[in-house]
């Protein structure tokens, strides 16, 4: 009888994963250059024998059983989690006539440097500090090709869509941007960060246009996130009456043996 309760009850439990990361979407929809995250599922068939161990010979007298042959098969049908996978679809540009806001038109991000080592973002809304260093909205410094960008001045900033920067109409250096092939080896972090954890020879050259004056929004689709989180909500509610009928029948056998 509880078998029959753990097909629903695993499709609940992915339901609550679906709920949380739609919410986390919406919640990061005005969030600068927010990705959002969509999960996929999996059906895990019953397979009963293929993967037990083979056969030994007959168990000793007060032998182990699960010693001899340990039972590592299934015997049901349930839900599991294919993937969770990111986005990286660009969001529309918003125009803030900003100096050091930066957009990106096309695959790649920006490089900054933390505490914690190199990092990169789409998230372009920079500033420039009293050390005349270009650094992100938590103090950052944001890299070039030539190493950190500094020797800026606020007012006489200017960055061309190659990504030059010049200040007070002199060269400083061109922003350093990073694209990947493979961009599931990005792994999210806090602050709008993410860390690369494939190999150097992921990393290819960015051929997009560097935007002054502009922030990238959210590519998140309101409308979509919250019809998905209306099913999710009603899928779970119906997942949920599947277990708790099975659990009253349940109840109602164990009564009836009792008799």
């Amino acid at each position: 009888m509880l078998r029959n309760i753990y097909g629903p009850l695993s499709g609940g439990l992915m339901q609550e994963m679906v709920i949380d990361i739609i919410s986390n979407n919406l919640a990061n929809t005005n969030t600068t250059a927010f990705k959002a995250d969509e999960i996929s599922f999996s059906e895990i068939h019953p397979d009963p024998w293929s993967n037990y161990s083979s056969p030994h010979p007959p168990a000793l007298p007060k032998q182990d059983l699960d010693f001899s042959q340990p039972l590592v098969g299934n015997e049901m049908s349930y839900v599991g989690l294919s993937e969770i996978k990111t986005a990286h679809t660009q969001g529309p540009l918003q125009k803030t006539s900003n100096s050091s806001d930066m957009a990106l038109e096309g695959d790649g991000y920006f490089e900054v440097s933390t505490p914690f080592g190199e990092r990169v973002t789409r998230d372009g809304s920079f500033s420039v500090n009293k050390d005349g260093f270009l650094v992100t909205k938590n103090g950052y410094i944001v890299q070039g090709e030539k190493g950190p960008v500094t020797g800026l001045r606020l007012g006489a900033l200017k960055v061309l869509p190659t990504g030059e920067i010049y200040s007070d109409n002199n060269f400083i250096d061109k922003m350093k941007v990073i694209n990947f092939k493979d961009k599931t080896m990005l792994e999210r972090l806090g602050q709008n960060l993410w860390i690369h954890n494939g190999s150097p020879e992921n990393k290819i050259a960015f051929k997009g246009l560097v935007q002054q004056g502009y922030l990238e929004g959210s590519n998140v689709n309101p409308m979509k996130n919250l019809t998905n989180l209306i099913v999710a909500h009603r899928a779970y509610e119906a997942l949920q009456k599947a277990v708790k009928a099975h659990d009253e029948c349940a109840q109602r056998a164990n009564k009836i043996s009792e008799i």
